[in-house]
């Protein structure tokens, strides 16, 4: 398997769960702008800042270059926001695929060697070889999904179940079976 395989088959495994993830939210915005800490992103705000990341990927990949968006601290009026967890959970979804399908159709030399500079607004951030690009974007995908696991029971939401059994179904299942 090359690396482009298994960076497709990761992302494809991933997307599910960040899609699952997203719609396991409440749908109430006052629940969303919750904040454990001043300088922590809400559930809201996460959901905000890695639910483009396939399509800022695409964008690498198509464009060569990318254009960063919801980076730090944002406004949630800006135009870039989703208007539901639902909506957000499509994107990743309609955006995965797409990307799926351009790293299978992405040169290795292009995957190894090509340069994607990344902007957020005006200024330069980074310049990396694209497949050090994909990787970092997947990573920080389930470096803050993991943050956003930290809020589901503070919303009052129900802990999805995103790789294995949560507490509660854990306890269930000591019941059932004692």
């Amino acid at each position: 398997m090359t690396n482009q395989e298994f960076f497709i088959n990761s992302w494809k495994h991933e997307s599910a769960i960040t899609a699952k993830a997203f719609r396991s939210l409440p749908a109430d915005i006052s629940k969303l702008n919750v904040h454990h800490h001043p300088k922590f992103r809400s559930p809201w705000e996460i959901v905000n800042h890695i639910g483009p990341h396939a399509n800022e990927v695409c964008q690498a990949l198509k464009d060569g270059k990318v254009n960063l968006v919801n980076e730090g601290k944002f406004d949630l009026n800006s135009p870039a926001i989703y208007i539901s967890v639902e909506a957000a959970a499509k994107d990743v979804e309609d955006n995965s695929q797409k990307l799926m399908e351009l790293v299978k159709n992405c040169s290795e030399n292009d995957w190894l060697n090509k340069k994607i500079p990344a902007f957020w607004g005006p200024m330069k951030i980074m310049e990396v070889p694209l497949m050090q690009f994909c990787w970092m974007m997947f990573f920080d995908t389930i470096h803050h999904r993991g943050q956003l696991s930290s809020y589901y029971r503070i919303v009052g939401a129900v802990q999805p179940e995103l790789y294995g059994p949560t507490a509660e179904v854990e306890e269930a299942m000591m019941a059932k079976a004692n």
